[in-house]
């Protein structure tokens, strides 16, 4: 696998840095590597990134699978700031203020950061790229890629379509530029924030749309909460300075059909767990990460504050923290006043 070289001839390759060795931060470095850049991925794991540099694998997330021979790893996260001109962020939200913290002193106006992370800041609904921005001023340009991709199947270089979102046209060709290859097309667009907030919510929906399946309601009913979800989705967006546009795209309706339909997702799996009657401990016990739990609270929360009605988004967190059953929230959302399917 090998053998792959990037598309566009004459190229440049630029110095990456990859936070996180997940799986996620493991295809985005090994895609990036296949296609000449010159990549180091940082984990705090020292045995992802013993199995990276002496086996050109990560056991943990891919026993199946080699990664590109001309990918790096360290635990050292100074190491890795020092090498990079471009810092591809690929952390759970969670963690994005502590590495940020432990990088405000490392990283230049020379470094543009890439966020790939989706979610928000709990104490505030802040997006990931503002508080990379609040934390390091000094920051140079920063972009979002995202969009309809499961890690798995970008490690194994199934086609795939994304996203990159950027004010700086210079940068956003840049990444565009690395991750141009076979197996990936690149759309660009300015829209930074729809970009993000597309990425995030899609999580929330993804649980609604597992919830549904978990209930056995059927498809008519997920495909109703998919596309209400996503003028919930639009209108957060248009209300945070998105563009709507940018949700009917990859970043919003995309990744939504992606996550939404899938076991491979947590998120619809976690959602599903919930629907047949499994606790919520007990369902992010077996799923892991699930990223829509606390993007239902902040985008409900915010929702709030904004008068916007978001009835969708604010069920799944009243059934996430108890206040209604699953089946109670289904009812609710069937028996609302009618109204018209859209603004006029």
């Amino acid at each position: 696998m090998d053998a792959y070289v990037p598309s566009r001839a004459g190229a440049k390759s630029s110095k990456w840095t990859v936070l996180g060795a997940g799986a996620w931060g493991t295809a985005l470095a090994n895609a990036l590597s296949h296609g000449g850049q010159n990549v180091v991925v940082w984990d705090r794991d020292p045995g992802v990134v013993d199995d990276i540099n002496k086996f050109q694998q990560n056991r943990k997330r891919y026993p199946d699978l080699a990664v590109h021979r001309g990918l790096r790893a360290t635990t050292n996260l100074e190491e890795a700031a020092k090498h990079a001109e471009l810092i591809l962020v690929a952390l759970p939200s969670e963690a994005n203020m502590v590495i940020a913290t432990q990088l405000s002193d490392l990283l230049t106006e020379n470094h543009g950061l890439v966020m790939t992370s989706k979610g928000f800041r709990e104490s505030d609904g802040a997006l990931l790229s503002d508080v990379w921005r609040e934390m390091i001023p000094q920051l140079g340009p920063v972009a979002v890629l995202t969009g309809p991709t499961f890690a798995r199947e970008l490690m194994e270089q199934k086609m795939t379509a994304m996203l990159v979102a950027c004010h700086n046209e210079a940068f956003r060709a840049t990444v565009a530029d690395g991750f141009d290859l076979p197996f990936m097309r690149i759309y660009e667009s300015t829209d930074i924030v729809g970009a993000q907030v597309g990425g995030a919510i899609k999580n929330v929906l993804a649980v609604a749309a597992g919830i549904l399946d978990g209930l056995q309601l059927g498809h008519n009913a997920r495909a109703a909460v998919m596309t209400r979800g996503l003028g919930e989705m639009a209108r957060y967006a248009r209300a945070m300075g998105g563009k709507e546009q940018t949700i009917w795209g990859l970043a919003g309706m995309g990744d939504l059909l992606l996550t939404a339909t899938s076991a491979l997702s947590r998120n619809y799996r976690f959602g599903q767990l919930v629907g047949k009657g499994v606790s919520i401990h007990e369902a992010r016990l077996r799923v892991g990460t699930v990223e829509g739990i606390l993007a239902a609270r902040i985008v409900t929360v915010q929702a709030q504050a904004h008068g916007l009605d978001l009835a969708i988004v604010s069920a799944v967190d009243g059934i996430l923290h108890g206040d209604v059953t699953p089946i109670q929230a289904a009812e609710y959302l069937m028996h609302r006043p009618r109204a018209p399917e859209f603004d006029e």
